[in-house]
């Protein structure tokens, strides 16, 4: 009788399942991040976070990983993409990636590759952001508080280029 007793303390103290906030960024974070985006004559007029009707383009944050480099090292490994809905062939694209409240750019990614009408470029070229490189350290401060909060709300990015066919 007794042991009965234990079990649903034990489990009012450990929380019910699910009910904590996670202690890191996962792959259903990024997956609701995305930026839509309105073309004029191949540039970029209007983009929001906020879904909009038939969009030309879309920005994704699919890759943003915590990673250990010889064991020693933590870094960021982090790569934005671009899903390519204009009926014109995309061959480069520059994106910058922000955070509110700060003047510079956190990360410019540039994508280097022909992305066809309805596809996504790749994160094969991603950018790491080491914690033991000074020049790169607010970078990797802001990245490192995003990732361990699981919050990515203060994210903001902005097409700088485009090129087409």
């Amino acid at each position: 009788m007794i042991r009965f007793i234990y079990i649903p303390i034990l489990f009012i103290l450990s929380g019910a399942p699910g009910s904590a906030k996670a202690e890191y960024l996962r792959d259903d974070d990024l997956k609701s991040f995305v930026v839509s985006c309105y073309l004029e004559k191949e540039i970029p007029v209007f983009c929001s976070k906020q879904q909009i009707d038939d969009p030309h383009l879309k920005i994704h944050l699919p890759l943003f990983k915590s990673v250990m480099i010889n064991e020693k090292i933590h870094a960021f490994r982090i790569m934005a993409t671009v899903e390519n809905l204009s009926k014109k062939n995309l061959v480069g694209a520059k994106i910058k990636l922000k955070s509110k409240g700060m003047n510079s750019n956190i990360i410019e990614f540039i994508i280097n590759e022909k992305v066809k009408y309805k596809m996504e470029s790749t994160t094969n070229y991603s950018h790491l952001v080491r914690s033991d490189v000074p020049k790169v350290r607010q970078t990797y401060n802001i990245l490192h508080s995003a990732y361990y909060r699981a919050d990515i709300s203060d994210f903001e990015m902005a097409v700088t280029e485009l090129h087409f066919d």
